[in-house]
C-alpha cells in the first residue's frame, strides 16, 4: 500500500514537472493560459484528495497490516470446511486407466441410484446427467466423478427424504476461463430438478446443508403445484468447492 501511494505521488509530481517545463518552452512563442489553468486544477485535485499532502499516519499502517493477518488466520480456519476432499470411491488410481475407471463408477452408480429408484417406486434418469459421450483423459474423468460425487449425495438424499422423483439432472456448460474460477478456487456444479411433497423437499435440502461442508446449494427455487399444496418441484444448483493454494490468482479475478 505504501509503496503504491509513493508511485502515485512520484508520478504526479513528475506529470507536474514535465506541464512546467513544457509550458516555459512553449511560453517562448505563446502565452498559453489553458495550460497554465489545467496544471493548476491538477495541483488543486492532488492535494483536495491528501494524495500529494501527505503519507499515511503509521497507526492506519499498522492496523491495516494487523487486519490482513486477521483475515489470514481465519483463512487458514475456513479453507479446509470448504476444501472439497475426494472420495476413494470416486478417485482414479495410478493403477487403471481412467477411461476405464469412469465407466466403472458410472455402472455402480447407475445400479445404486437408477435401479434402486424403481425398486421404490420412484424415478432418476438414467444417465445421471453424465455428459455423452463418456470423458476421456485423466483431467476430464476427475471433472465428470466430482459432479457424480454431487449427484450421489443429492440422489441419496432424496431417497432418504422420500422425494417423489428426480425429474432431470444436468451439468451446466461453463467455458474453461469460467470453470476456473479466480485461479485458485475451482467450483463444480449440477442442476437438479426434484419433485416431491413440501415436507420431502424441505427434509431433503436439511440433509443437504447439515451434511458436507465443501457441499453448497447455490440456487434453490420452490413452487407448489397444486392448490393443496401437496406437491411441490424444487429446482436448485449443488456444487461443490476445492482450493488450489499453489496456483495464481489472476489479476483480472480481483475487484480493487
Amino acid at each position: 500500500m505504501d509503496k503504491d501511494l509513493r508511485r502515485i505521488v512520484f508520478t504526479s509530481l513528475s506529470l507536474l514537472v514535465v506541464l512546467f517545463v513544457g509550458r516555459t518552452v512553449v511560453g517562448a512563442f505563446w502565452d498559453d493560459e489553458g495550460l497554465r489553468r489545467s496544471v493548476n486544477s491538477l495541483k488543486r485535485s492532488l492535494m483536495k484528495s491528501g494524495e500529494a499532502g501527505k503519507r499515511p499516519e503509521r497507526a492506519v499502517m499498522t492496523a491495516a497490516a494487523q487486519r490482513a493477518s486477521d483475515l489470514e488466520a481465519e483463512l487458514e480456519e475456513l479453507l479446509p470446511l470448504l476444501q472439497y476432499e475426494r472420495p476413494l470411491e470416486f478417485d482414479v488410481s495410478s493403477e487403471v486407466s481412467a477411461d476405464l475407471r469412469y465407466i466403472e463408477v458410472l455402472r455402480r452408480e447407475q445400479d445404486a441410484l437408477v435401479q434402486a429408484a424403481r425398486f421404490i417406486g420412484k424415478s432418476v434418469p438414467a444417465d445421471l446427467g453424465m455428459p455423452v459421450p463418456n470423458p476421456t483423459g485423466l483431467e476430464d474423468v476427475l471433472t465428470a466423478l466430482r459432479a457424480m460425487n454431487i449427484v450421489h449425495l443429492v440422489v441419496k438424499a432424496g431417497f432418504d427424504a422420500d422425494i417423489d422423483s428426480v425429474e432431470s439432472i444436468s451439468i451446466p456448460a461453463v467455458s474453461r476461463r469460467g470453470s476456473s474460477g479466480s485461479g485458485f478456487l475451482k467450483k463444480k456444479s449440477v442442476d437438479f430438478d426434484v419433485m416431491g411433497s413440501p415436507v420431502a423437499l424441505r427434509n431433503m435440502l436439511a440433509t443437504l446443508v447439515s451434511g458436507d461442508s465443501w457441499l453448497a446449494l447455490d440456487d434453490v427455487r420452490l413452487e407448489v403445484l397444486d392448490e393443496d399444496g401437496e406437491s411441490a418441484r424444487c429446482r436448485m444448483t449443488v456444487s461443490n468447492v476445492s482450493v488450489d493454494r499453489e496456483a495464481t490468482v489472476r489479476p483480472e479475478g480481483i475487484r480493487r
